[in-house]
């Protein structure tokens, strides 16, 4: 079953974290949540992936298509901790070229803070 929480940073960043898969069904599940996790197109938002396991073509167009929004409305959207799996499939999307990836919540905290 593929959940989302978020946590709000003191920061103003909002802290999304996905567990599970990030499949067809999985990108189904959260996509509304997901959408008002984000909020306001200005927002800054870090997902961290690393309770992710897999991810398909779903859960990467679920992730450039609100970076995209966000980006456009002055906001961002970064990626961190993502697994072995995860990170080669973001490396042959080219995924490193479009959005930071960091490779601990932490990193992407400071960079983003």
């Amino acid at each position: 079953m593929t959940e989302i929480t978020v946590e709000p940073q003191a920061s103003g960043v909002k802290l999304i974290r996905i567990s599970g898969d990030l499949d067809a069904m999985g990108s189904q599940v959260i996509e509304t949540p997901f959408v008002q996790a984000i909020g306001e197109r200005t927002a800054r938002v870090i997902v961290d992936l690393s309770s992710v396991g897999f991810i398909s073509s779903s859960g990467m167009a679920l992730l450039l298509v609100k970076g995209k929004t966000l980006r456009s409305g002055g906001g961002d959207l970064c990626v961190a901790a993502p697994n072995a799996r995860v990170l080669e499939v973001f490396a042959l999307a080219g995924f490193h070229e479009i959005f930071d990836v960091y490779q601990t919540v932490e990193e992407a905290l400071a960079a983003m803070g």
